[in-house]
């Protein structure tokens, strides 16, 4: 019997599963970079005196790219660099050495605010770990400063979408306004493609070309084709933001959905000790609007495709979820069915596909983007 360990929380759980019931662990086919590789890909980041970094993921190579910037700023004798990350990172980046730089939080809250304090810098740099976005197609500096400081044009940018569906990894109309509103920001970016455990590659430039280059990387790595299966067990990986809210969760599930045959099932483990993550899911589920609601607004609300998608989506597909927020607000207000362990998920599994039922189990679902006829340039193929 194959054991798999799912990270859940800041916690592993094991999955028991017979070999007969296991049709295989999805995984991104990543390959690290070398030791040589990685200091070579950083040389050429113009870090000097009165320099910024605005880190916008949390990450374990988020992490260990900004470590490797201190360390490198370190040997050149600079002494001046000013490390700054978003209120909603609080906790999970920090980063200290021997010159005492550290990480503080961002005080910017729009887009004028946020060139005001790049302005008092000579140079500033933008941090990101590439992933997959459910409205934009793909996550990076360009969607971070969309979603973070221009609330303006995350409403335009929702309203280009084509219908209710999640689209990750696809170029799409959202995803080509966030690169252009990314062109006269006076900054640079960093652009990281791994998984939870390991860094591919890095891509350091001008906003606009870091982040088309990840987006491509990230698919050429972790775009899996697969066949339609009936169900799926899915984990956001190692990285602890993304069990931390349902939001976050939520982004991992739709990245996994399109592998999903009609009437399948997609068993989310998102522990949710930070709760839902979003004004949008707050207010759903708290009776405050609904889904037309939300629809006819014409104003962007936080986590607003979330609930949009499971409206969309619950017909077609089961849903379930081991957290530890209130089954009634995950399963009277957002349809999800409520299990307490995988082993209860299991059986159900079973008991509703038959004993020779196969499950698909995708360990690091953050980073990974399994469905048929995959492509950067190709429409998204809903099932």
């Amino acid at each position: 019997m194959p054991e798999i360990w799912l990270q859940y929380g800041k916690t592993d759980i094991a999955l028991d599963i017979r070999f007969e019931n296991l049709y295989k662990e999805i995984i991104p086919t990543f390959t690290p970079l070398q030791e040589d590789q990685f200091s070579s890909k950083l040389q050429d980041v113009p870090l000097s005196e009165n320099s910024l970094v605005i880190v916008l993921s949390s990450s374990k190579a988020t992490k260990q790219v900004l470590s490797s910037l201190v360390d490198t700023a370190t040997g050149r004798g600079v002494n001046e660099i000013t490390i700054v990350t978003l209120p909603k990172l609080k906790g999970f980046i920090d980063i200290q050495n021997d010159n005492n730089y550290s990480s503080s939080l961002l005080s910017a809250s729009d887009l004028v605010s946020l060139t005001g304090t790049i302005a008092k810098f000579e140079k500033t740099v933008f941090l990101s770990h590439s992933a997959y976005d459910p409205l934009f197609g793909f996550e990076g500096t360009p969607t971070h400063v969309l979603r973070n400081f221009m609330d303006d044009k995350m409403s335009e940018a929702f309203s280009l979408r084509t219908n209710d569906l999640p689209s990750p990894g696809i170029i799409s109309e959202p995803y080509r306004l966030a690169l252009s509103v990314c062109k006269d920001i006076e900054a640079m970016s960093i652009e990281i493609v791994g998984n939870s455990n390991s860094i591919s590659d890095i891509f350091c430039g001008p906003i606009e070309e870091s982040f088309t280059k990840s987006s491509s990387k990230l698919v050429e790595n972790s775009g899996v084709e697969e066949h339609r299966v009936k169900s799926a067990i899915i984990s956001p990986g190692s990285d602890l933001l993304y069990h931390t809210t349902l939001t976050q969760s939520l982004n991992c599930l739709w990245n996994s959905v399109h592998i999903l045959s009609d009437h399948g099932t997609a068993i989310l483990l998102g522990e949710s000790s930070g709760g839902l993550g979003s004004k949008a899911l707050e207010m759903f589920v708290e009776g405050r609007t609904d889904v037309s609601l939300l629809r006819e607004n014409g104003k962007y609300v936080e986590g607003q495709e979330h609930v949009m998608f499971l409206e969309a989506m619950r017909e077609k597909y089961d849903f379930g979820i081991i957290s530890t927020l209130p089954e009634y607000y995950l399963k009277t207000k957002l349809g999800l069915k409520t299990f307490d362990s995988l082993k209860q998920v299991l059986t159900n599994l079973l008991l509703r596909y038959g004993k020779n039922h196969k499950v698909s189990v995708l360990s690091d679902a953050r980073y990974t983007s399994p469905r048929s006829g995959i492509g950067i340039d190709n429409e998204l193929k809903h099932p």
